[in-house]
């Protein structure tokens, strides 16, 4: 290099020290940063196995979900009381809260039957929870959107409307808010959004042996609320099921509030009376105990209550319709709910390895529509 630019070895011995002492600098200020290049991530670095002798499971509480690093699609649960001091071991509480910002909306959503209990909006709950409802776990919550699967109604082999809401179900995915203010353990999801499942168990399969895979999405996304509940069948065989989503939905006034749809002329059944029925009536009102089936009613329906209105759009997949009050029962809370069920009343079936999907979309903002 001397001889190539005619520099004096002083010079290039002065260019060297000058060097070193930028790196010197460097280092100093960057400190930590460059150093992160070189060494682990605290949550990184080995750590010395611990004994595990002598120790057993806690038995299992309500409390927070967690998604471990090494699963992260496998949430478990985790002690109420417990802190979570590892930025890759993400918590997710249980009841989780979606919230569209934009909106001003909220779900609420329980792990235990997968069940949506609240769609917040910022004049009124368009969901209900009936006063006598029990939120801890040990029977299925009786309000919002609970599940009737693999079985609607009573059966011989398992509890009325099934299994699926008397279990927890397992989340596999969520954004707790809408993009814009996101937070939560999503790659892909740009609206407020949580994915639950429900596979067969010992528990499951003594009532219904079949092998099948449960996937339930609950998607908030700026003035609807959109459910898609699918089942896949993972044996060999067909089979069948009956199910429902058992929404309650609030009124002011059973008395006053109305179902619009294309009900005239549809055949139903009067669970009441026990007697297969022609619907006469396009608007549907609550004036005695009511328990009606209707069959291949898969168009748009109206829930009006007063200047409040909900527009409920079965997508896709469920074929039929039930609408519930058990009119006059005052602890169940009879006059500020009623219950609009998208249904498949009659048994539908999934070939093996097939998958049945079924969609609904729920929009509380349809008054000037």
């Amino acid at each position: 290099l001397e001889r190539c630019v005619g520099w004096s070895s002083e010079s290039l011995r002065e260019i060297g020290s000058n060097a070193m002492l930028a790196v010197a600098l460097l280092v100093a200020m960057c400190g930590t940063a460059v150093r992160g290049f070189v060494t682990p991530m605290p949550s990184l670095r080995s750590h010395t196995p611990l004994s595990t002798a002598g120790l057993r499971a806690s038995a299992p509480r309500r409390g927070l979900l967690s998604l471990h690093a090494s699963s992260p699609f496998l949430p478990t649960e985790m002690e109420s009381d417990s802190t979570n001091t590892d930025p890759d071991h993400p918590v997710l509480k249980d009841p989780l809260t979606l919230t569209d910002r934009f909106t001003n909306e909220k779900v609420t959503m329980y792990s235990h039957g997968a069940c949506v209990t609240s769609y917040k909006t910022p004049d009124y709950d368009v969901f209900f929870v009936r006063p006598d409802a029990v939120l801890d776990g040990s029977k299925p919550i009786s309000g919002g959107v609970p599940f009737c699967f693999p079985q609607f109604g009573p059966g011989e082999a398992m509890q009325q409307h099934g299994f699926a809401r008397n279990v927890n179900w397992t989340c596999v995915d969520w954004r707790e808010e809408a993009a814009g203010g996101s937070r939560g353990f999503s790659f892909t999801r740009a609206t407020a959004k949580a994915i639950y499942e429900l596979f067969d168990t010992k528990y499951t399969y003594d009532m219904w042996p079949n092998k099948f895979q449960a996937r339930y999405e609950v998607d908030l996304s700026a003035g609807m609320l959109k459910l898609d509940f699918r089942v896949k069948n993972l044996g060999a065989k067909a089979f069948s099921f009956t199910g429902a989503l058992h929404t309650y939905y609030a009124v002011r006034d059973i008395d006053t509030a109305e179902i619009r749809g294309d009900f005239k002329g549809k055949k139903y059944l009067d669970k009441v009376s026990g007697e297969v029925k022609t619907e006469d009536r396009d608007t549907i009102t609550i004036k005695e105990a009511t328990d009606s089936v209707y069959y291949g009613m898969e168009g748009d329906v109206e829930l009006v209550d007063g200047e409040r209105s909900v527009l409920i759009t079965p997508a896709a997949g469920w074929k039929d319709l039930v609408i519930w009050n058990p009119y006059g029962e005052e602890q169940m809370g009879y006059k500020n709910f009623v219950c609009i069920e998208n249904a498949c009343a009659e048994p539908a079936e999934v070939a093996g390895g097939d998958t049945w999907s079924s969609e609904v979309e729920i929009r509380p903002y349809c008054n000037d529509a």
